[in-house]
């Protein structure tokens, strides 16, 4: 009987193995092309079809909703507008939500989110954002007399909007003062006008969401009230497909040109200055970098 026995050629064996990588390097460089070719094609295609589909919530007075006449208004409308103007193309207004705006912006359907998106960590892994354009706080919009500072909240039953980094802050929160965190006192909510209801017929003791959009929700109802106190800080940022430095780019210097010409402050003043529905006092200014 036979034997066969095989004898291993190093040289051919090395050879191999060169091929072998070289093949992945090739097919590395090949990834990096294709990825580089989309960031490419991502603005040409916004100046090729000569419109900024641009994803903004309605359901976030005074930064963008529905008005009684029908209008989309608001502050990131208008900030949504002068993007679109700078970019010399017309502005198309797709509907998102808390969740949508993110996956809208995955799957190609939006070029650009203006949906009041605070900039996390979190996000950060899953799409790219522009410079910060907004700067507010997070806190709890309770009862008057019922609630006088964060601490009353712990243990309590609270409310926060689906989607919303509020969970995570008051999570932060609520370890930092020595307490522990319980998901099953959370209640997460998908209308903020039904959380304000919520929390003024005592159905949760507080309601987690940006400053401006509960100090909104208060002046509807005298029994409602805003805590001064902060569970975490607002950075929101125009929300940008991963990995496409050319889009992002060009939103950055829209921003920056929107503030150089003053129209930033209009825009801003309109909706959270002094004299708006929801004053919230500026806590940070718009970067504008050298033109050299």
């Amino acid at each position: 009987m036979r034997r066969h026995v095989r004898i291993d050629n190093p040289s051919r064996r090395n050879l191999n193995i060169l091929l072998l990588l070289l093949s992945g390097l090739l097919g590395m460089a090949g990834f990096g092309n294709e990825t580089l070719n989309a960031q490419e094609r991502a603005l040409d295609a916004v100046k090729k079809r000569g419109v900024l589909r641009a994803g903004i919530r309605t359901d976030n007075p005074p930064h963008s909703f529905i008005d009684d006449k029908g209008r989309w208004v608001g502050f990131d409308i208008d900030i949504a507008v002068g993007l679109a103007k700078e970019l010399g193309v017309k502005l198309e207004k797709v509907q998102v939500d808390e969740l949508t705006r993110i996956s809208y912006l995955k799957t190609g359907q939006i070029d650009v989110a203006v949906a009041s998106m605070s900039h996390t960590i979190k996000r950060d892994m899953e799409v790219d954002f522009s410079q910060t354009y907004f700067w507010s706080k997070q806190t709890f919009l309770v009862r008057k007399r019922a609630v006088k500072s964060l601490r009353d909240l712990v243990g309590k039953r609270v409310g926060m909007s689906r989607g919303s980094h509020a969970i995570g802050n008051w999570r932060d929160w609520l370890k930092k003062h020595g307490h522990a965190f319980d998901s099953k006192l959370v209640m997460e909510c998908n209308n903020k006008q039904a959380a304000g209801d919520a929390v003024r017929q005592g159905a949760i003791e507080g309601y987690a969401e940006d400053y401006e959009i509960l100090s909104s929700l208060a002046k509807r109802e005298s029994s409602l009230t805003v805590l001064n106190e902060a569970i975490g800080m607002k950075q929101d940022g125009i929300g940008v497909r991963e990995n496409d430095s050319k889009i992002r780019d060009a939103v950055n210097f829209a921003l920056q040109r929107l503030a150089k010409s003053g129209l930033y402050d209009k825009i801003y003043d309109q909706w959270f200055g002094p004299n708006s529905d929801t004053p919230v006092p500026r806590s940070g200014e718009t970067e504008v970098w050298p033109d050299g």
